[in-house]
């Protein structure tokens, strides 16, 4: 049987409480970052925010004597290197935080899955701990 531990459990919840305030500081980070792009030699701009969510679109008159299918073509690319201006920035911000490079996308999701394993392997163990000197108790 697990001896419940208050001081233990205090420390695990600050840990917590000081990652979820960092974690609300981080998407107030990101959520203001912006990317951009163009084509078309600058006659096409796009801005899109952190979610790749396209922002603005700017078309210089130039670029209106572009036939179709070249107006489509250099929106596109515009696009495409906002959304990536955007995603290195928010990578950059995260990297920042978390004090070096981010690692892969499946190492990152294998890592955060493991940390956030232990931590509610630990709270369950605590909460176990609780339970048992609770029913002790009585």
């Amino acid at each position: 049987m697990n001896d419940f531990d208050p001081e233990e459990l205090e420390r695990i919840t600050a840990r917590a409480e000081d990652m979820l305030a960092r974690v609300e500081e981080l998407r107030s980070e990101i959520d203001v970052v912006v990317g951009r792009g163009e084509a078309a030699d600058g006659q096409v701009r796009v801005t899109a925010g952190a979610s790749g969510r396209l922002m603005d679109v700017v078309l210089a008159p130039r670029a209106m004597r572009l036939d179709s299918q070249k107006l489509a073509e250099a929106v596109l690319r515009a696009a495409q290197e906002a959304q990536d201006d955007v995603a290195a920035k928010v990578d950059a911000v995260m990297a920042d935080a978390l004090g070096g490079p981010l690692p892969g996308g499946e190492l990152l999701d294998e890592q955060f899955g493991s940390v956030l394993e232990s931590f509610e392997s630990s709270m369950d163990e605590q909460l176990r701990a609780i339970d048992d000197r609770t029913r002790d108790s009585r």
